[in-house]
């Protein structure tokens, strides 16, 4: 990548355009009640402006005037701050901003009923409708289920025991059941203790329940007779995940591990301390174990950035081979062993070991394979209609495909006999919702909302409740940590997984081709999560979080005219600052500033000492300060620029800072938060900046406050007990109007307007703002799917 060469003088764009037409919108004046507590810092004294001669006569005025322009190093930002009333907190708000139909697992449920095609269990990524149990006769779900207090992302994993009609599954760090005797709810059978997410949940021979956890880094086992759950011991002292978990033979247990040095370990059920390391056969610095799966006489492994499946002895634990051809989604059905056996169905109870061969069915680029388990030769058999295949379900008959489709599942059956597919079925799913995962306020007068584990792009019209979404057929998109408006043409999109940084066109943003990725960082910088974000007239900047397992992200800079990344910054691989994630950004034409934590990929301990906040020197690539001012907090974030300051927020508040030394020189307390109460994140908390920044909106932990400099005022949003509680992500128009979200998947309008309360006056509950009263929103109508994404589960 070539450095950006200095361009001719600037030229005014539209972004300069409507932050001059804010600018002139105006502010208003509050009135302070008390004074609260404020950290002391030292506060440079007001600069008094000599008189002049005559007073000038005020001329008659033809609209209404805006503020005053800021003075350099305004003394109004650094005046301690009084309190004012509350704000009525949500003046309108919009239900499922981000409406999804993602469909995560689906697995057969043989033995459910008699009919010969099985009923199926499907999980969708979201909040709502997580699992929906379905007839594929029917066409639609029979039951759809919501699993309040579930993870974000919805339900982790899934399996099915045959024997007791019981589904199992996971979400956080609980273990749930669901039973066809009440088929509209589910059951919480077991918590793990110390466990956020349960992963890969299979089943021994006897019906006990098995998975691997994190950040426990370890194994535990549910036994249904005694409803009991026991924990077992961290298999690695450096591994925080096992997310992959196989039963083979007799009951022997396989797990894989990441994010630093993923490997297997092996033991008896029986035993679960009694373990064997196995390397893989090229050991890796950082990655997971993607699936393993015991077959015929083989335990077949994959891991993260290795194409093949590799084989492996269970009883030499030595490696043996490879199958070079790359198994559609990593999904195999169960084996059909030989001599007519019945197979082991939907990841239910381990078999005993059977001689002899037997045959798998999996998918290669829409072509149906079966594998010989004995010689691990491929027979191809027909074509089929996808090339993603949520579930393989095999008898000796037939093999039933699901995959995704806009409004649902396809169901295809795969005749054996005639090598041909002679019945296809579609099902419609019940539509979920994303939990907001970024925010966007947009010169279009949209909000863009990018979802939780989700793909693609959703907008909602604030005046109109309408909604948009980005084309089906987008592919590159998934989840969004941040993005940016760079002029009204272009936005920029960070996306999880890889680190991608994506190039949206906005004339083109309903065509696929108005989405362009312009680097893919985590193979050159082994980068994972885009989060800090700014523009000047010219460029854009991004800062981003590491891979799993690793430490330092990198800083670089886009050149919107040719739409290529300039450079990249990643400190000789140790990070631009060390061992630290590049969190929060902010750029006048000279200067780029950021902010860092100490929290770095996932799987790693945190990097010790505070967060720092850095001055880098656009033209020659160089530092001009690094240092740590808020020396209590492991995260800084939401860096701007205004009025010659450089603010910054913590889960505490406000820190403002001299862009000329990085010292801090006030501290404005806005929360009861401590910031050494919560480990360093990522985006806790946040900066909405209106118009010139007389109003900053900060949210964190639960308080949301608006602070106007002009008037020295903060006001908290919402009601005092945390009955309107807002998430940390904030979004602010140029027309000065601030989003935020609330109940994980409601995007609300803030109101920024302290109101006095009277004893005949209650607070107006959440609804459509009286200064812009919206149309009723139209019903969103059912989300169009995608076909699931390569890219790893976001959740821990």
């Amino acid at each position: 990548m070539h450095h950006d060469p200095q361009s001719d003088p600037h030229r005014l764009t539209r972004r300069g355009l409507l932050s001059l037409a804010v600018l002139a919108a105006g502010g208003v004046a509050l009135s302070p009640l008390h004074s609260p507590t404020e950290d002391p810092v030292a506060v440079p004294k007001p600069q008094t402006p000599a008189p002049t001669a005559k007073p000038t006569p005020k001329p008659t005025p033809t609209a209404k005037p805006g503020p005053p322009p800021w003075r350099h190093r305004d003394p109004l930002l650094t005046t301690p701050l009084k309190r004012a009333d509350n704000t009525r907190g949500a003046i309108s708000s919009f239900k499922g901003a981000f409406p999804a139909m993602n469909v995560k697992a689906v697995v057969p449920l043989p033995g459910l009923t008699s009919a010969p095609v099985p009923w199926l269990a499907v999980s969708i990524v979201g909040p709502v409708n997580q699992l929906q149990i379905i007839n594929p006769d029917a066409g639609a779900p029979m039951h759809v289920v919501s699993i309040p207090g579930s993870h974000n992302g919805g339900i982790e994993s899934l399996v099915w025991d045959r024997a007791s009609k019981t589904l199992y599954l996971s979400t956080s760090g609980s273990l749930l059941s669901w039973s066809p005797a009440s088929p509209r709810q589910v059951r919480r059978v077991a918590v793990v203790p110390g466990a956020t997410v349960l992963y890969e949940l299979r089943l021994d021979s006897v019906g006990n329940v098995w998975g691997g956890t994190y950040p426990n880094g370890a194994t535990f086992t549910y036994t249904a007779a005694t409803k009991k759950i026991r924990a077992h011991s961290r298999v690695a002292t450096d591994t925080d995940y096992v997310r992959r978990v196989a039963i083979g033979p007799n009951d022997q247990v396989w797990v894989g591990t990441g994010s630093r040095n993923p490997r297997l370990f092996t033991f008896p059920a029986s035993h679960p301390g009694r373990r064997t390391e196995v390397q893989l056969p090229d050991p890796m610095h950082n990655g997971f174990i993607s699936s393993i799966d015991v077959i015929g006489n083989r335990v077949v492994v994959t891991a993260s950035d290795i194409t093949a499946q590799l084989l492996l002895d269970p009883v030499s634990k030595k490696w043996t081979g490879k199958v070079d051809r790359v198994w559609g989604a990593r999904r195999a059905s169960a084996e059909i062993k030989g001599s007519g056996q019945k197979p082991a169905q939907g990841g239910g109870r381990a078999s005993a070991q059977v001689k002899g061969g037997g045959r798998i069915f999996n998918i290669s680029k829409g072509i149906l394979y079966a594998t010989d388990t004995a010689t691990w030769r491929d027979t191809k058999l027909g074509p089929v209609g996808t090339s993603a295949p949520l579930a393989l379900h095999a008898t000796s008959k037939a093999v039933l495909v699901a995959s995704q489709i806009p409004t649902g599942l396809r169901l295809e059956t795969f005749n054996l006999a005639t090598g041909k597919i002679d019945k296809v079925r579609t099902v419609s799913l019940t539509d979920g919702e994303f939990t907001i995962q970024s925010l966007m306020g947009h010169s279009d007068g949209k909000v863009y909302v990018g979802g939780y584990m989700g793909d693609g792009l959703a907008a909602v019209n604030p005046d109109t409740g309408a909604r948009w979404h980005s084309p089906d057929d987008e592919s590159l998109v998934n989840q969004i940590e941040a993005m940016i408006e760079f002029d009204a043409t272009r936005s920029y999109i960070g996306s999880y997984g890889s680190a991608d940084i994506i190039s949206m066109d906005s004339s083109m943003k309903d065509k696929p081709g108005g989405y362009v990725r312009l680097e893919r960082l985590s193979r050159k910088y082994h980068q994972s999560r885009p989060f800090g974000w700014a523009v000047n007239s010219r460029n854009v900047f991004f800062g981003t979080v590491p891979d799993y397992g690793r430490a330092g992200g990198v800083l670089g800079m886009i050149d919107p005219r040719s739409n290529k990344i300039s450079w990249v910054l990643n400190g000789g691989g140790a990070g631009f600052v060390r061992a630290h994630s590049i969190i929060g950004l902010a750029a006048d034409e000279r200067y780029v500033y950021g902010t860092s934590s100490v929290r770095n990929g996932y799987g790693i301990p945190d990097t010790k000492g505070p967060a720092k906040v850095f001055k880098l020197e656009i033209a020659s690539k160089k530092k001009v300060w690094e240092t740590s001012p808020v020396a209590s907090s492991g995260a800084l974030y939401a860096p701007k620029l205004i009025a010659g300051w450089l603010v910054v927020a913590d889960v505490e508040g406000l820190n403002i800072i001299d862009p000329a030394n990085g010292k801090l020189v006030r501290r404005h307390r806005l929360t009861p938060t401590r910031n050494a109460a919560h480990r360093p994140g990522w985006a806790n908390a946040d900066i909405a900046q209106v118009g010139d920044g007389s109003k900053l909106v900060h949210s964190a932990t639960g308080t949301t406050t608006v602070v106007d400099f002009r008037a020295g005022t903060k006001a908290v949003i919402g009601t005092p007990k945390g009955k309107q509680r807002f998430g940390p992500r904030l979004a602010a128009t140029p027309s000065g109007r601030v989003f935020g979200s609330t109940e994980k998947t409601v995007l609300v309008e803030l109101d920024l307007l302290p109101r006095p309360a009277t004893p005949t006056t209650k607070p107006a509950p959440p609804g459509p703002s009286k200064a812009r009263p919206p149309k009723p929103a139209p019903r969103p109508t059912p989300t169009r799917a995608r076909q699931p994404s390569p890219t790893p589960t976001p959740s821990p």
